[in-house]
């Protein structure tokens, strides 16, 4: 089932990114393509939680200078997924990638000297790695099955330590999430599971690995061996891209409301007190894949609140949400250098 919703999600995507284009004048040369980035997941089991009273943001001004630190992300201004840095002013614009493949989802080492990533430059998603400044990208899993569930680009994670990178696959029929030292060398399926599970983000300990699961479209804990998987969530709508906060106490996540837009939610690290942080209930928007700030007083996220993605960050209750990028193109999946 989840295979059918994200091809349609993916289609309402691609039809409407289309249909902007044609309405509005082209400030860029370059043709913008659609990414694969759309992440819906399977309903599950019906459990009521009452949302908050988190205001409607009104983030319609580019407001610099309200992060702290490097922002890696993609985004395809330049006709294609790129992988892309700058600063949190806005200043210092790279584009770290510059191959006329698809780079998507760039992940920080933890110590913030590389950048692993997804590409399609090969002719099937593969996690890369390369240093900060784009140099030396290397090829990590040279498997021809394709990682990343065909370039879900949030399907990749650093552990804590640096020496192990969690990915999914489909290499055993369906996804599955595999773990690899960092440099490539023994990958491991942790789930073996008949069900396609994928989103891995490691605990900030190191013991424990979140994923999203197709068994009831929820979020998973499991030990990082692949032992003793059970659900953290039990919530309607779609539960996906768990990540911890940097003093492992609270987790951010995306559930979607039920009309095909997303809501970003924060819960403790058991599961309890779930808030959510943005409010778009009934219109074509998005609020997804946030990530936490290093010093865990901020989160970053994408949303297309604006008519196309774009990157915002806010309080980690939600408040001042602001926009930091401003481009026709789609910019997604920032993720602040630690």
């Amino acid at each position: 089932m989840f295979r059918n919703i994200f091809r349609i999600t993916l289609f309402v995507t691609i039809a409407a990114i289309i249909l902007t284009a044609c309405a509005a004048p082209t400030p860029m040369p370059a043709t913008e393509q659609p990414t694969a980035t759309q992440a819906p997941v399977k309903t599950a089991v019906a459990t009521t939680i009452p949302p908050t009273s988190t205001p409607e943001p009104t983030a319609t001004q580019v407001v610099l200078g309200v992060v702290a630190g490097r922002i890696a992300f993609q985004s395809n201004r330049d006709g294609n997924n790129e992988i892309y840095v700058m600063n949190g002013d806005g200043s210092g614009l790279t584009n770290l990638t510059d191959n006329p493949a698809d780079d998507i989802g760039p992940v920080w080492s933890p110590d913030g000297k590389k950048i692993i990533f997804l590409s399609n430059r090969d002719n099937n998603y593969e996690v890369y790695i390369m240093n900060t400044n784009g140099s030396d990208p290397i090829n990590l899993t040279n498997n021809p099955a394709n990682e990343g569930d065909s370039g879900m680009p949030e399907d990749i994670a650093w552990s804590p330590d640096g020496k192990k990178i969690a990915f999914t696959s489909d290499r055993d029929g369906n996804q599955e999430i595999y773990i690899m030292n960092a440099d490539g060398s023994d990958q491991t399926n942790l789930t073996n599971n008949s069900v396609d599970d994928y989103f891995p983000n490691w605990s900030t300990d190191g013991k424990e690995i979140a994923f999203t699961s197709d068994r009831d479209s929820n979020i998973y804990l499991m030990n990082t061996d692949g032992s003793h998987q059970v659900p953290l969530t039990n919530n309607p709508g779609d539960n996906a891209f768990p990540r911890w906060s940097p003093d492992g106490k609270q987790i951010v996540f995306t559930r979607g409301n039920g009309d095909g837009t997303y809501e970003t939610y924060l819960m403790e690290s058991d599961g309890s007190n779930q808030t959510r942080l943005t409010n778009s209930p009934g219109r074509r928007d998005d609020n997804m894949d946030a990530r936490w700030s290093p010093d865990g007083k901020q989160i970053i996220f994408w949303s297309s609140r604006d008519g196309n993605r774009e990157l915002y960050v806010m309080n980690t209750d939600g408040s001042n949400q602001t926009r930091l990028t401003d481009n026709p193109a789609d910019d997604s999946q920032p993720m602040l250098q630690p």
